[in-house]
């Protein structure tokens, strides 16, 4: 199962569509070319025989990547397997248009508020989420869940109920409980309701509900996600659900001649199963606990000396000594709580430890005036000259050895 949140003319759907296709018509092949050479290799069969099991074999694999046999493979990928959604009326209906003109059954996607559930997509349901989200935008307290938004056919709430069980009703019910409520009430990430927060930062929050334990997610994002201070928390939270596989910088221009300027770079993650989600709080509790201990004896005595003090000073009626130990009592407490954290992070990160792929890309395929350019990101017709792997070469070369890879330096 495949999910663009923020499909836009639906270009990632159509690649993976096309790529699952390629690859059921290649094991069809491979399917049918085995038992040839099983047949061929009987030499009890008669060539009328041969020749009849051959063709009844042919016509037993068509029917399974037949797209108009419905339960067919091809047909569960162009019809059960694929889903997007947009905001934008008009980009759902161009990714539709497009879907279908590759092929695809095109009814998994929806003109509709990526953020909420709608029919198939729901939280905790797909193997693969890929998207691109709009940046720069502002989810608004303003912006509500409203029930318009999540209304549906009767007949489709059936077949979804049929279909996906206690998972889709659970789903539906937590959008229905915020209806008439700001749609970041949904999420973990804003700060507070009534503040608005960035749409992309928002989009990172939602992939990562919509997939399975394990499941994969490719996400592009501003490079302030990467590295700005205030985002931090964002970096935690991603760091506390999910595996970094992968990082590639995107060269400045590549997005200049869609209207923004922005750096941008690729993510990619994997869901913790449960045991790994486990295991990382497991990792995390002892961290913080060992922290903890390291600081008690300095909280208990440095609090014990301002809370004398403070004393002292309520005593003796001087009321501006009195603020200015209350002050440094709270601005203390507040330094060594971020201390702390700071402190258990860190070690959390040398017991939670695991290899990052990192790649700096320059040429990807797309100029700064949207023509087609060279592009290293993967095997091509049209590669720069002089590179020894592409960016995909060279996290295969990683996957079969991340340690050596790491030590090699390169482009790790």
């Amino acid at each position: 199962m495949v999910c663009d949140p923020a499909s836009g003319s639906g270009g990632f759907l159509i690649r993976v569509f096309e790529i699952v296709r390629e690859k059921i018509l290649a094991s069809a092949d491979r399917q049918y070319n085995e038992y040839r050479r099983k047949v061929e290799s009987d030499t009890s069969l008669t060539e009328s025989k041969r020749a009849k099991l051959l063709h009844e074999k042919y016509e037993e694999i068509q029917q399974t990547i037949d797209q108009s046999n419905e339960g067919s493979r091809l047909w569960n990928l162009a019809n059960r397997c694929i889903f997007g959604t947009d905001a934008n009326d008009r980009m759902a209906r161009t990714s539709k248009m497009n879907m279908i003109m590759h092929g695809d059954g095109h009814g998994g996607v929806h003109d509709h508020d990526g953020f909420l559930n709608v029919n198939g997509i729901f939280e905790g349901r797909f193997d693969i989420v890929l998207t691109n989200p709009p940046f720069g935008a502002n989810v608004e307290p303003t912006d509500k869940v409203l029930e318009s938004d999540i209304s549906i056919d009767p007949a489709d709430e059936q077949r979804y109920v049929r279909e996906f069980g206690e998972s889709y009703k659970e789903a539906q019910a937590r959008v229905k409980a915020a209806i008439n409520k700001p749609i970041a009430s949904l999420f973990d990430l804003p700060k507070s309701d009534k503040s608005k927060i960035k749409t992309e930062i928002l989009f990172i929050e939602r992939c990562l509900d919509l997939l399975k334990p394990c499941g994969r997610m490719g996400i592009v994002l501003p490079e302030g996600v990467y590295n700005n201070p205030s985002l931090a928390y964002v970096r935690q939270f991603v760091e506390d659900r999910a595996y970094l596989k992968a990082v590639v910088s995107l060269p400045q221009e590549t997005f200049v001649s869609s209207g923004t300027s922005v750096k941008a770079s690729l993510l990619f993650l994997q869901k913790y199963t449960e045991e790994e989600k486990k295991r990382f709080d497991r990792t995390y509790a002892i961290a913080k606990s060992e922290i903890e201990a390291k600081y008690t004896n300095e909280i208990a005595k440095e609090t014990q000396r301002l809370e004398d003090a403070i004393a002292e000073a309520k005593e003796n009626r001087d009321a501006e000594k009195l603020k200015a130990l209350q002050k440094e009592l709270k601005d203390y407490l507040k330094q060594i709580e971020e201390k702390k954290a700071t402190e258990s992070r860190q070690l959390l990160k040398e017991r939670f430890d695991y290899p990052i792929f990192m790649y700096e890309a320059e040429k990807v395929g797309i100029s700064a005036t949207g023509e087609e350019d060279q592009n290293e990101l993967y095997p091509n017709d049209n590669q720069p000259e002089g590179i020894e792997k592409t960016c995909l070469e060279w996290y295969r070369k990683f996957l079969a050895d991340p340690g050596g890879f790491a030590k090699a330096g390169g482009d790790s």
